[in-house]
């Protein structure tokens, strides 16, 4: 881990460490300024009218995914799956904070926009660690660069053999260059089948990597 990492991971899980903590320490204020998010939510959805009869539970619950997704993005543990699981409890929470504030004092309209940039920014820097490889390129990108270079080597003939086949006689090259005709024609074929399998088993890692990262 980059010494950027080290430092940027634990100030973004901070703040949901303590908003988690919060939560859990003061459920009855949590649920207060949750309940109005989760009707609408429940508006939307039906399904969700289960989770919205039960703001204290749901405050308390997303209060414990913030602590144990925050400290596991702060300690770089799995930081992509933690990233990812806090952007969804940020978007619930964003929410609910951006319906329940006050607008009855003047300026609460400036504090309530100031609250959503601030809660804008912080979805964006969610973002960019749920996409973080660390440096390392993507398994799509690997898999591309190594089909190209498959398809440079493994239709030439090495160059002793070719030496070999003009040390024969031109029949022998020509031969030999037909040969190799063939066999980029045959290459091409079986990398089209190649490029679809690979590409499908990159996908299938990158979806198994996210899940562990």
């Amino acid at each position: 881990m980059t010494l950027i990492r080290k430092i940027a991971r634990p100030l973004l899980g901070a703040s949901f460490i303590y908003g988690g903590v919060n939560s859990l320490r003061h459920p009855e204020e949590a649920a207060e300024e949750l309940s109005p998010a989760l009707k609408d939510i429940a508006s939307y959805f039906p399904q969700a009218e289960a989770v919205a009869a039960k703001p204290r539970l749901t405050a308390q619950v997303l209060g414990g995914v913030q602590v144990a997704a925050g400290a596991a993005l702060a300690i770089g543990k799995f930081p992509r799956l933690a990233a990812l699981t806090l952007c969804g409890v940020h978007k619930v929470n964003s929410y609910a904070e951006f319906r329940s504030a006050p607008l009855e004092a003047e300026g609460d309209e400036v504090s309530q926009r100031k609250t959503l940039l601030k809660n804008l920014s912080i979805a964006g820097g969610l973002s960019l660690a749920v996409v973080d490889l660390a440096g390392k390129p993507s398994l799509s990108w690997r898999a591309e660069h190594i089909s190209k270079q498959a398809k440079k080597k493994g239709t030439k003939f090495g160059e002793k053999t070719v030496k070999w086949a003009e040390d024969l006689g031109d029949d022998a090259s020509s031969t030999l260059r037909a040969w190799e005709r063939d066999a980029k024609k045959s290459f091409k074929k079986a990398e089209k089948q190649a490029k679809k399998a690979v590409k499908a088993a990159a996908a299938e890692a990158e979806k198994a990597k996210g899940k562990v990262s």
